[in-house]
């Protein structure tokens, strides 16, 4: 068929179009679809694995990537720092592969807390090493507050309160209430505590509380975190800046019966005459744990030849001594010189020396003098000095403001 030389060119003219047309789109097309391909390859540079119940890291790593014998030399740099058989359900680690050869670069475990092991492969000699690394944290504050309707327990994991940040909370009042027995139905909490956020966990660790109430019908507890310049670990004080805390425990022992006394005359059952017994007796089972009522230095840890049997004697600040007779054996790391803190085990209930059975003769000295444990006035734990004491007013300030505002 001819077409007349003017419609022939109309009509050359109107075919070049289309075929511009179909390789622009073709070429937009290919670039998209190339992009596209480019950034799923690139999303896939990463695997992450958490692990569940039941798996075992070195069978989760066979479903990876990852060959054989990479996973080997992964598993046995990771045992340098890590006990592989005790993941945890929760736990989860990403390996990273270089974009261009395919080949893993990075593995990195990440186990409960702030730290994560990362191991790498140094790309000059082909080997790996493992390090322990920090992630980044932000420490921030949270509040809580509630009602007792049947416990304290109950009414702080009804708003969420950690389980650390719950136990931190009953222990800093333990020396003004025992929550067990003197909660009432209608008493109230408040707290500000604080929490390390770990973003890449999306996890908050408890830390401490730093400010806590407790109001009951008739009165109102408060505590408040603070350290002096001078001290190591901070304490916890009242809003007159009195310590929360004794300096000394209730009582050297749990499961107890007190069997003898404090007294000027008490008949000794072995001896058959009377004489003074300056302490306590605590009669409990054999093997019964006996604490150090407060921090202190073992002054002696030896048997006692006078009646005592195994004896621990330790020194307190301000002029003070503790005893613990009749032990049948020493704690470990108890000997003369060595250190203890309150509530540490030093010994366990025997009946070495002169007793007629178990118990623990506990005595308490202060200036060379003996009192009588159940009836003396307890110091407190610390001091403020007079420049601390204004520090500390003024930090609570806006805690206080806190707590009147809720």
């Amino acid at each position: 068929m001819k077409f007349p030389k003017k419609k022939k060119s109309i009509y050359s003219t109107f075919i070049i179009l289309i075929s511009f047309s179909i390789f622009v789109t073709a070429k937009l097309t290919f670039t998209s679809t190339k992009k596209a391909l480019s950034n799923n390859k690139s999303k896939q540079n990463t695997e992450k694995v958490t692990i569940k119940q039941g798996d075992i890291l070195t069978s989760t790593l066979s479903n990876t990537r990852l060959s054989s014998k990479d996973s080997l030399e992964i598993i046995k740099e990771l045992k340098k720092l890590l006990n592989v058989n005790h993941c945890m359900p929760g736990d989860f680690y990403e390996i990273l592969y270089d974009s261009e050869t395919g080949k893993w670069k990075d593995f990195r475990y990440y186990p409960p807390g702030v730290s994560y092991y990362l191991i790498t492969k140094i790309s000059d000699n082909n080997r790996i090493k493992i390090e322990k690394k920090e992630l980044a944290t932000a420490t921030k504050n949270r509040k809580a507050q509630g009602t007792i309707y049947s416990s304290l327990w109950a009414a702080m994991t009804s708003k969420n309160v950690p389980l650390k940040i719950i136990h931190s909370f009953a222990d800093i009042f333990a020396w003004k209430i025992d929550f067990l027995t003197d909660t009432k139905q209608g008493d109230s909490f408040k707290i500000i505590y604080e929490v390390k956020e770990v973003n890449k966990k999306n996890t908050k660790l408890p830390l401490k509380i730093i400010a806590a109430q407790y109001k009951t019908s008739s009165k109102t507890y408060n505590a408040f975190y603070f350290k002096t310049k001078n001290s190591k670990n901070g304490n916890y004080f009242n809003e007159n800046a009195k310590s929360l805390r004794s300096a000394f425990l209730k009582s050297p022992l749990q499961f107890k019966i007190i069997s003898s006394y404090f007294t000027t005359s008490r008949f000794h059952p072995i001896l058959k005459y009377s004489r003074p017994h300056l302490g306590i007796d605590y009669a409990a089972p054999k093997g019964t744990p006996v604490s150090s009522v407060g921090d202190g230095v073992i002054i002696k840890a030896q048997y006692d030849k006078g009646g005592f049997g195994n004896l621990v004697i330790i020194k307190h600040v301000n002029g003070y001594e503790t005893y613990y007779g009749h032990l049948s054996k020493y704690g470990k790391d108890i000997k003369k010189g060595a250190k203890v803190v309150q509530g540490q085990t030093i010994g366990y209930v025997g009946s070495t020396g002169l007793a007629t059975g178990p118990h623990l003769d506990f005595r308490i000295k202060h200036n060379g003098e003996f009192l009588n444990f159940l009836k003396m006035k307890r110091p407190f734990q610390t001091t403020l000095t007079k420049e601390d004491k204004k520090k500390f007013k003024e930090k609570i300030q806006s805690f206080l403001n806190e707590f009147e505002k809720q």
